[in-house]
């Protein structure tokens, strides 16, 4: 996987002066935040999510370029979201959101617990009230990264 990055993990007590919720985030971070407000693509089905254990990251692919990951860590049916991240020229089209919203439904249909620590997702849960329901108090009590 070229070309994309997960930003490092912050402390919580980094002040984020954008108001992204009391939490430094990267600008990279800021834009995906930014973009669960968009629309989604019309095109967003023409793309692909991939777990790569080894990695420990669902990997998005779209026309064969790997455009975008979800860092996750995995202890027996609890899945941390940790960041997330695309290439800068996929972004802004609505594929950020599918790409949560697939992570999402293939982490509940699998029956596995999450905890949301990734500000990415958290935007998404807010806009989603429907995914907050299934998530409860994990989205609340997972720190930010």
């Amino acid at each position: 996987m070229t070309g994309f990055h997960f930003p490092p993990q912050l402390s919580p007590d980094e002040s984020d002066p954008a108001g992204h919720g009391g939490f430094h985030i990267s600008l990279d971070q800021r834009a995906l935040v930014d973009e669960m407000r968009t629309p989604a693509s019309t095109d967003e089905a023409s793309f692909s999510i991939a777990r790569d254990e080894s990695r420990d990251v669902f990997v998005a692919t779209k026309d064969g370029v790997e455009f975008g990951g979800v860092l996750f860590d995995e202890k027996n049916d609890r899945v941390l979201l940790l960041a997330t991240s695309t290439l800068p020229e996929y972004r802004g089209m609505g594929l950020a959101a599918a790409l949560t919203r697939r992570v999402l439904d293939s982490l509940h249909a699998e029956g596995k617990r999450v905890t949301v620590r990734c500000p990415v997702f958290r935007s998404f849960v807010q806009q989603h009230p429907e995914y907050a329901a299934r998530l409860g108090a994990q989205v609340q009590a997972g720190r930010r990264c």
